[in-house]
């Protein structure tokens, strides 16, 4: 299931406005789905990029890192993954219990937005 591996519609809605213009091999149609291209690129619809490449738009253009890591509580028996960002002016931990890796992906993903956004 290759759905997973890009960011959904309005996360990638969000990115276009911030200026994502990095090439994808994917794009939403009107409808939302997902459309893939393997031999050709098309621009004018929302580009699908991947979580890879969205990471690493706020890597380059942004300067902000972000790292997802899996959390081992000693004192109780909940596992649970987090997420932290670096840039050269500060180091924010978020602290949020997500069950898998994706769901901490999708919400670190989304707190990057709106750190952009409000800058």
């Amino acid at each position: 299931m290759i759905e997973k591996d890009f960011v959904p519609y309005e996360e990638s809605f969000e990115l276009d406005k911030l200026g994502f213009d990095e090439r994808c091999i994917g794009n939403y149609a009107d409808d939302k789905k997902h459309t893939l291209f393997t031999d050709k690129y098309t621009r004018g619809k929302v580009d699908a990029p991947t979580f890879s490449q969205a990471f690493r738009f706020f890597r380059d253009k942004h300067n902000i890192n972000a790292q997802i890591a899996f959390c081992e509580y000693s004192v109780s028996s909940e596992n649970s993954w987090k997420f932290t960002f670096d840039n050269p002016t500060n180091v924010l931990i978020w602290n949020g219990k997500f069950n898998t890796y994706e769901e901490a992906e999708l919400e670190c993903l989304k707190v990057l937005i709106e750190m952009v956004k409000t800058k």
